[in-house]
């Protein structure tokens, strides 16, 4: 987990721009907004160029958090992506791959300070994710690197294919 923040904060620093997609770029993926369907996104690596699809049909707060957990993916297991498999092929409901790229989207997308400021004004996590215009579980990922940051938040267990 620890390899996670260290790897979202640190895409911050070096591509990090006004928004999730224009960070995207800067890291050299192409973010591309396309109609696929019933698919949320899924990222190609294929001959040596990085790709981030997200359904162009989706609200503005998905496509941020679709293309977060895309570039997860880039960042974290591009190696595992190689001649364009897609989501729906390799990263698997139950595999540790879209966890991971759940947690990564929601150290990318989440400061550490929007939780601690608004934790005490709200009475649940819905409540939370809603304030901040998020997925609850894009919102329990964030309390469950918190708490292995030291903090002590109650939090739920979250499916993995909350973006399916």
């Amino acid at each position: 987990m620890q390899r996670i923040i260290e790897l979202a904060q640190s895409v911050i620093d070096e591509y990090g721009g006004r928004d999730i997609f224009e960070t995207a770029e800067n890291s050299g993926a192409r973010v591309w907004f396309r109609s696929i369907g019933t698919l949320k996104g899924f990222y190609v690596f294929e001959n040596g160029k990085r790709y981030i699809i997200v359904n162009s049909a989706l609200s503005r707060m998905m496509k941020r958090v679709v293309c977060a957990h895309e570039l997860g993916h880039d960042m974290l297991h591009r190696e595992l992506s190689a001649g364009g498999i897609r989501d729906g092929t390799l990263f698997l409901d139950s595999n540790k791959t879209e966890r991971e790229a759940n947690l990564f989207a929601a150290s990318i997308l989440i400061p550490d300070s929007d939780i601690l400021s608004e934790i005490t004004y709200c009475r649940s996590v819905e409540a939370l994710a809603y304030q901040l215009d998020l997925p609850t579980e894009l919102v329990e990922y964030k309390l469950e690197l918190l708490n292995y940051q030291g903090y002590n938040f109650r939090c739920s267990p979250v499916k993995s294919d909350f973006l399916k």
